[in-house]
């Protein structure tokens, strides 16, 4: 009995230290870091798009990685930081990292990469310590392609990493 009740405080207290909020930033200085990392990740190509309670950011991989590569460019480390902290100005609970790419090729080579390239930008902002529990990566390859693949242009878009959450609430 006495261990019963050892193990069930322990489990109380990680709750209460789980749902711990760090301090509330002041509403005006977090529209302001808002409006701000907004620019600064629109000027780097990472489209944001907001549905509700739901958010997306849609980068392109042909910028933040090496021509056919799931090497990350280096050039855009601090547009993914902004990235991480966009997503950890919201209270969220789980982030999804989806790779895409366009219907050249090999399909299996293609889900492949796309599969390492969400995995590899799903690592960087685990490591820069974004503030959500569960952060995941899958890829699709070219299957939801959202341009037409005969296009130059089209499969440039269809090359992409999506990374969506749920925002619970504003910090």
């Amino acid at each position: 009995m006495l261990k019963r009740i050892l193990i069930l405080g322990l489990v109380l207290l990680s709750l209460m230290a789980c749902s711990s909020q760090p301090e509330q930033m002041p509403a005006e200085q977090r529209e302001a870091v808002l409006s701000t990392l907004k620019t600064q990740l629109e000027k780097s190509g990472v489209t944001i798009i907001h549905l509700g309670q739901e958010s997306m950011l849609v980068l392109p991989a042909d910028t933040f990685f090496f021509p056919d590569s799931s090497h990350l460019n280096g050039q855009y480390y601090g547009t993914l930081n902004a990235i991480r902290d966009y997503i950890s100005l919201f209270d969220v609970e789980t982030v999804k990292v989806g790779g895409y790419s366009d219907n050249c090729g090999d399909p299996l080579r293609a889900l492949a990469l796309s599969r390492q390239q969400a995995q590899n930008i799903a690592a960087y902002l685990k490591n820069q310590a974004i503030k959500a529990p569960i952060i995941y990566s899958t890829g699709y390859g070219c299957t939801f392609p959202i341009a037409d693949n005969r296009r130059t242009d089209g499969r440039a878009m269809n090359r992409r990493i999506q990374i969506t959450f749920y925002r619970l609430n504003m910090k």
